[in-house]
């Protein structure tokens, strides 16, 4: 890393001292070697001629026993100055005289070595057969020490290593100095770059005019920096019009990221912002906060039958409404949809959310006149109010948000106040959910149960309807009316759809094969599944699945089913009496009806709400509404299906009317699939 970062003139430096180095090197590692050989060869040549010498002149009195001559001899020649020692010794190597040098003791013998010279710990031994008549007789040994060739070897590598390190010395300023000269136009070039990069000006130039390549460089910098300055001179004269335009796109940019495009209230992300720091403020000053939710009723009516034109003025208009009703301090905001949130932080009791809650419900409540329609809407409202500091700004209007949906179900027009009851019950449905979604992978957990529909007039089974129960894991029977909303929020509620379908399909199929004479079946069937597009083809496979005849089957459908999607729920509704199936309004009367499309609908029969049926002999005006529908159905040339008959009252009052069947506990309950067939049977043979 550090060899990285070094400037190229260093790295380039070395490269060269480097390879000098190795060169250098090289040759001392030659000369050193072969000096160091020369010398040790000499050492070797004088040991080998005077051990050929002294061989040569022990060979007679080797011969004859005479070993003081030989003594005399070995003496005589030790006075070479590097001689250690000097033995003779017979043919059966046995010393014959010898001869040490004071203090070295050498025990090394001719039979340890070969013939010829042998290095061994620090001394050079050479060894010389005396000869006679061509027989050995006897060995000479000499042995010299290599004290001079270690001083040799040591002045010969201080004299390498020298000249070495002056030989690098000098490449290292020869190399230095052309290498400063070779780079010089390089730093000017760095220079001016470095100095362009700092201070942005492009007007310097590089002064030197080369013939060689770096002067092409110089020439094609200067041309790149006489263009960057002229570009420079563009850009700084639409610098103001530029940055101008900046800042107004960042304004919009702001703008659209933090304040709703229709009626510009805060939206959904800055009023996120704007409570955290309320209740930041809040924690600081021990100050009141409160969160209110509001969700319009029936916008989505609106919506649907006047146009999103209309819709987003009518948003326009209660964002209007709620920003003078609300204090300064205090923050509106628009959710989403037909959702908007309030944020109050002067307040003093809960007295004081419940004066602005009716404030804002009667403002919002007044008619609307929007493009000559005279409108007529209320709004539901949840309040949370910020009590501990567990809670940060999204369980606040989490809070909010559940409490509206309690303030929805007594009704519209009305407020209502979070407690920790909600949150219990939130976490109960939650619950129901997971169990939902677990009851729908498994193939039995849900049972059909079939309510036989009577004639007012003659007692006789005329049809049955398909209701679906529940009993969970722990044997808990879970109502329709509690699993059936859970189901359409979670996005289930097409998948229950399917499997009731194939259930009452296959039903119908084995009762026919035990015999059991069929009646047309209804099934009810939520708007979700029948606003698809290709809802008819499901419904005509599953019935040929098991063969089911389409003039068996009768699709219910809630009045509402029509109010919130009439375009694709009609479409579906052609398609399914076009293949022959049998079409009934449920729950008819309790939607907002429009009349004027009733006629216009595919439909066969009108079931009377429950409700009305309770109320029978009860209310004048209530047996007036009833009386009307069966009137109307008469009209339309439908038949009128009374539910939840209880009572013989009630079965005559509806017969008086003119009503063509009964449903309800009076006859019968819902039926197990045996107790079904059996009523099937029996009406078949009486």
């Amino acid at each position: 890393m550090i060899f990285r970062s070094t400037s190229f003139f260093t790295k380039q430096l070395f490269a060269v001292l480097s390879v000098n180095f190795l060169s250098l090197c090289l040759v001392a590692g030659l000369l050193y070697s072969n000096f160091i050989s020369d010398y040790k060869n000499n050492l070797v040549n004088v040991l080998s001629s005077q051990s050929k010498l002294l061989a040569s002149a022990s060979r007679s009195s080797v011969l004859f026993n005479d070993a003081q001559s030989t003594q005399d001899l070995l003496f005589a020649a030790s006075q070479l100055q590097a001689t250690l020692t000097a033995k003779v010794y017979d043919a059966e190597f046995n010393l014959f005289a010898e001869y040490s040098r004071e203090g070295v003791f050498d025990l090394t013998s001719p039979q340890q070595l070969p013939l010829g010279e042998t290095f061994k710990d620090d001394a050079l031994y050479f060894v010389e057969p005396v000869v006679f008549d061509q027989q050995i007789i006897g060995f000479l040994m000499l042995s010299a020490s290599t004290d001079s060739l270690d001083s040799q070897q040591h002045q010969a590598l201080l004299v390498v290593i020298g000249v070495l390190l002056l030989s690098m010395l000098l490449s290292y300023l020869l190399n230095f100095r052309l290498q400063k000269l070779f780079t010089s136009p390089i730093d000017k070039l760095i220079s001016l770059i470095r100095k362009v990069a700092k201070s942005r000006e492009y007007h310097t130039r590089l002064p030197e005019v080369r013939n060689d390549e770096l002067g092409e460089l110089f020439s094609g910098l200067n041309d790149i920096l006489a263009t960057v300055e002229n570009h420079q001179e563009q850009l700084k004269a639409h610098n103001t019009e530029l940055e101008s335009l900046v800042e107004l796109r960042t304004r919009q940019l702001y703008q659209r990221a933090n304040y709703d495009a229709l009626t510009h209230l805060p939206n959904r992300h800055l009023f996120v912002e704007q409570i955290e720091l309320a209740i930041n403020k809040a924690n600081k000053t021990r100050s009141p906060l409160a969160v209110m939710f509001l969700d319009l009723d029936r916008f989505k009516l609106i919506n649907d039958s006047l146009g999103h034109d209309i819709g987003d003025k009518v948003l326009v208009e209660v964002s209007k409404k709620l920003t003078e009703i609300v204090v300064k301090q205090d923050r509106v905001s628009r959710w989403g949809g037909d959702e908007f949130v309030v944020m109050v932080e002067e307040l003093h009791s809960k007295d004081d959310l419940s004066y602005l809650a009716n404030h804002i419900i009667a403002s919002l409540s007044e008619p609307m006149l929007i493009e000559g329609h005279q409108l007529h809407i209320s709004t539901s409202i949840g309040i949370a109010v910020y009590e501990t500091q567990e809670e940060n700004g999204i369980s606040l209007l989490k809070h909010a948000d559940t409490s509206m949906y309690h303030a929805k179900e007594q009704g519209p027009g009305q407020f209502c106040f979070f407690n920790d009851g909600m949150l219990e019950n939130s976490m109960n449905r939650l619950s129901l959910e997971g169990q939902l979604r677990h009851a729908l992978k498994l193939e039995d957990a849900f049972t059909m149960v079939y309510q036989p529909q009577i004639c007012a007039n003659t007692g006789h089974i005329k049809g049955m309807e398909a209701l679906i129960r529940w009993q969970n894991a722990e044997g808990n029977y879970i109502p329709p009316s509690d699993f059936i909303p859970i189901a359409e929020e979670a996005g289930l509620i097409n998948l229950l759809s399917v499997w009731i379908l194939n259930r009452v399909s296959a039903q119908m199929n084995h009762w026919r094969t035990q015999g059991v004479p069929l009646v047309p079946v209804a099934i009810n069937l939520p708007a979700c599944f029948i606003t698809q597009l290709d809802c008819a083809e499901q419904i005509a496979d599953i019935m040929a699945s098991n063969n089911i005849p389409p003039e068996l089957i009768e699709v219910e459908l809630t009045e509402n089913t029509f109010i919130s999607s009439t375009e694709f729920a009609l479409t579906s509704l052609k398609k399914l009496k076009k293949l022959g199936f049998k079409v009934s309004i449920d729950d008819f009367g309790t939607g907002y009806s429009c009349l004027s499309y009733i006629s216009t609908l595919p439909i066969d029969k009108l079931k009377i709400d429950g409700s009305f049926v309770q109320k029978l002999g009860k209310s004048k005006s209530n047996d007036g509404i009833v009386s009307a529908i069966v009137m109307l159905a008469k009209g339309l040339n439908l038949v009128t299906v009374g539910e939840c008959v209880e009572t013989e009252d009630q079965l005559i009052q509806l017969r008086e009317m003119g009503c063509d069947i009964i449903q309800g506990y009076y006859y019968h309950p819902p039926l197990h699939v045996d107790a079904a067939a059996k009523l099937m049977l029996d009406t078949h043979q009486t």
